[in-house]
């Protein structure tokens, strides 16, 4: 049991956890400020720098993915102030406007473009899928401190298999 456990479960469980703790101070601050909804929002906008990121390297790679990511993120809180300060809205409806917006143009680009011959799934890169994190080379607790096995951890894969 302790096997099975350490090889399907103890990947996602400490990622999750992890990715708890580091989301817990961040979320708490936008609760405070009101900005709730921007956490939905940046996980959306995240999509056209994704599609971009591929269309100008043409490879499914963590990095530029990463990069496409963050620049579409910064991009859409650039635009959310923008609109929040110029358009004299509240926060909520310059990020709904900024989010359904960039997702809908990220959506376009990936159904207008040539991207039929890999894999891009839409639902991996908004919410991941931890469930893929299986660490074969683990047979029990001790693989914890084991270098040969650690070096066997599973590569995170935003995009699933193809």
């Amino acid at each position: 049991m302790g096997a099975e456990f350490v090889q399907f479960s103890l990947t996602p469980i400490l990622i999750g956890t992890l990715a708890a703790i580091a989301c817990a101070l961040p979320g708490n601050f936008l609760i405070l400020r009101r900005q709730a909804l921007i956490g939905d929002a940046i996980s959306h906008v995240v999509l056209p720098g994704i599609v971009v990121a591929f269309l100008v390297t043409g490879v499914v790679s963590a990095i530029p993915m990463l990069i496409g990511a963050a620049g579409a993120a910064i991009l859409a809180v650039l635009l959310i102030e923008a609109i929040k300060r110029f358009g004299r809205i509240e926060p909520g409806a310059a990020m709904g406007v900024t989010f359904t917006s960039l997702f809908a143009a990220g959506v376009l680009l990936l159904e207008q473009t040539d991207t039929s011959s890999v894999h891009l799934d839409v639902e991996h890169a908004l919410m991941g899928n931890l469930e893929s994190l299986i660490w074969l080379e683990a047979d029990g607790w001790h693989a914890l401190l084991d270098p040969a096995a650690l070096a066997a951890l599973p590569q995170p894969d935003a995009f699933g298999p193809d």
